[in-house]
């Protein structure tokens, strides 16, 4: 299945419009943080993992845990 999507920030998402997933640069914040966690609690994917176009974010994380 693919989807259109586009990169933006949660500023610019229209009510026509719906946020399935984060970007590079929230990917990059995480990864910041993820860098200095001891323990981290996963409770699921961030964005709609099973649709490749919104499934970036959730396996930019699980790369910063691994």
């Amino acid at each position: 299945m693919t989807a259109p999507f586009n990169v933006s920030s949660i500023k610019s998402i229209g009510a026509d419009l719906m946020g399935l997933d984060h970007g590079p640069e929230t990917t990059s914040k995480f990864d910041k943080i993820i860098s200095n966690a001891k323990t981290i609690v996963w409770n699921g994917p961030m964005g709609v993992f099973e649709i490749d176009e919104f499934a970036k974010g959730s396996l930019g994380l699980l790369s910063s845990v691994c």
